[in-house]
C-alpha cells in the first residue's frame, strides 16, 4: 500500500471527533525498528502543487537489527547520519554509513539501509513532494540517488532540528518556513560535501578542530599565532590546510567571525563603535573599523546609520 492509499484510507475511517493533524503523524512508511523517534507528518502535496512541500521530517535512533529495504519511495527523500555506523545499498552501489553520511532516493531508486555495528545509527530524514522538489534535489550534490559526506555534521543536524521544530509548530506559515529550510539544507549539504577519502585524512581532521576552536573562542582570539599555539599546530601548516579546505586564510575566517558578531551588536540602537571594538578585544577602534569595512564594505558608523533608517 502506498502512502497515498494509506492516507486516504485512514481519513475515510475517521470519526468526526478524531484529530487528523495528530493522528496522521505516523504514516505506514515510518519504520518501527527505531527508538527515541521524533517524527512529524505535515501534509501530502496536491497534484498541481508547484512549490516544495515538506511531507514529513524527523529524527530516529535505529535499533541494532534495523533494516529498511525498498524498490523506491513515494517522495524525494534525504537521510543524514549524525551518530553510529551502518551500511547502504543505493541504486546498486554499496556505501559505509557513519557520522556525516548523507544520501537521497526517490520513486525510481532502490535502496537498503541497515545497522551494522554495536553503535546504532542516529539519523535524520526529510521527505518532500511538489513539482519543485525534484529539480531542487537534482541541483544539489546528492540529488538523484547519490551518497556523499559532509564535513560539518553539527551544522547540518541543526538545520534538520529547525525543520522539525517548525514542522511541529503547525502554524499557517509552517510549510513556507519548511520550504525555505529545505532549500537551505540542500545548499548547505552541497557547500559542505567533501570527498570520502578527504574526510578520513589527518589534514581534514586538523582543519575541523581549528575551525571549532576559532568558532568557540573568536571573541578573545587576536592572531593566528594564538590559534596555532592553542591548537598545537605550526602556523605555516595551519594556514596551508585551512586555505586548502575552506578557500580562505584562517585569519580571514577569524575576522569574519568577529565582524559577524560585531554587526549584530551594532544593530542595537544604544551601541557605540568604541564599546563594540573593546568587547571584541580590539584595543584600537580604528583597527576595528578598518577590519569591519574589509568584511562588509562599509564603516561601522555607516552600517549603524543604515540600520537606523530601517
Amino acid at each position: 500500500m502506498s502512502i497515498i492509499d494509506f492516507y486516504f484510507q485512514y481519513i475515510g475511517t475517521m470519526s468526526p471527533t478524531d484529530n487528523p493533524t495528530n493522528m496522521a503523524k505516523e504514516p505506514e512508511y515510518f519504520s518501527k525498528q527505531v527508538t527515541d523517534a521524533r517524527r512529524w507528518f505535515l501534509a501530502l502535496p496536491q497534484p498541481d502543487e508547484k512549490s516544495i512541500v515538506t511531507v514529513s521530517v524527523g529524527c530516529e535512533r535505529c535499533l541494532p537489527d534495523y533494516v529498511v529495504e525498498r524498490t523506491g519511495f513515494e517522495f524525494e527523500c534525504i537521510e543524514f547520519v549524525a551518530e553510529g555506523q551502518g551500511a547502504l545499498s543505493l541504486n546498486g552501489e554499496e556505501h559505509v554509513l557513519h557520522p556525516g553520511s548523507v544520501f537521497s532516493y526517490n520513486p525510481g531508486i532502490p535502496h537498503r539501509i541497515e545497522n551494522t555495528s554495536a553503535s546504532p545509527m542516529l539519523k535524520y530524514f526529510l521527505d518532500c513532494g511538489g513539482q519543485a522538489a525534484g529539480p531542487r534535489f537534482l541541483e544539489s550534490s546528492i540529488g538523484g540517488g547519490k551518497h556523499a559526506h559532509v564535513g560539518d555534521v553539527a551544522e547540518i543536524a541543526e538545520i534538520f532540528e529547525l525543520l522539525i521544530r517548525n514542522a511541529r509548530a503547525e502554524s499557517k506559515f509552517s510549510q513556507r518556513v519548511c520550504a525555505a529550510l529545505v532549500e537551505t539544507l540542500l545548499l548547505k549539504i552541497s557547500e559542505n560535501t567533501i570527498a570520502e577519502a578527504t574526510a578520513n585524512t589527518r589534514a581534514w581532521t586538523t582543519c575541523q578542530r581549528v575551525r571549532r576552536h576559532m568558532e568557540k573562542h573568536f571573541v578573545r582570539l587576536k592572531s593566528m599565532a594564538e590559534v596555532a599555539r592553542e591548537t598545537g599546530i605550526a602556523p605555516a601548516y595551519l594556514s596551508r590546510v585551512f586555505r586548502r579546505f575552506h578557500g580562505v586564510t584562517p585569519y580571514r575566517f577569524l575576522m569574519r567571525l568577529k565582524m559577524s558578531h560585531a554587526a549584530s551588536l551594532l544593530l542595537n540602537p544604544d551601541a557605540l563603535v568604541k564599546e563594540v571594538a573593546y568587547e571584541l578585544d580590539f584595543s584600537d577602534p580604528f583597527h576595528f573599523s578598518r577590519s569591519f569595512k574589509s568584511v562588509y564594505g562599509v564603516s561601522p558608523e555607516r552600517f549603524m546609520n543604515r540600520g537606523a533608517r530601517r
